[in-house]
């Protein structure tokens, strides 16, 4: 188990811009305000997205395409870095028009709105790498 203590640095509230894509608008957020660990989590609506779970066997990502208008009922997800620069790791729920919920990794999605709450994380640089077990991009030792 990795384990690295943090002192909570700045909380940052953000509207996101309609049309744009909602990983790369808390990605910008983060580089702008020099964030390199955080933890954050959204709400809002999504004009479309794209989800994915990891499957394990065969060790990549498969993605579920969501059309039309959905709510976001809740992402949530972390900022630490990949190559020297600010990584999203988000999850989240979405809502069709029935109040259907379909989950996963957030891979994108088109804002229609939504607002961020990102808590900023001081202490040592929490960094991605790859790692040969699981094939993905996990927290190394500080």
């Amino acid at each position: 188990m990795l384990i690295s203590d943090y002192e909570q640095g700045r909380c940052l509230l953000a509207r996101l811009d309609h049309g744009a894509e909602i990983i790369r608008q808390i990605t910008l957020l983060a580089e702008e305000k020099r964030v390199e660990a955080g933890a954050f989590c959204a709400i809002g609506a999504l004009s479309q997205a794209e989800l994915a779970y990891y499957d394990q066997a065969s060790a990549e990502y498969r993605k579920i395409t969501v059309e039309g208008p959905v709510e976001l009922v809740y992402a949530s997800g972390n900022i630490s870095l990949r190559d020297g620069r600010p990584f999203v790791h988000a999850h989240g729920a979405l809502a069709d028009s029935k109040g259907g919920v379909l989950g996963g990794h957030l891979v994108s999605g088109v804002v229609f709105a939504a607002e961020v709450f990102l808590l900023e994380l001081l202490g040592p640089p929490l960094n991605r790498e790859h790692d040969p077990i699981t094939g993905l991009y996990l927290w190394s030792g500080a």
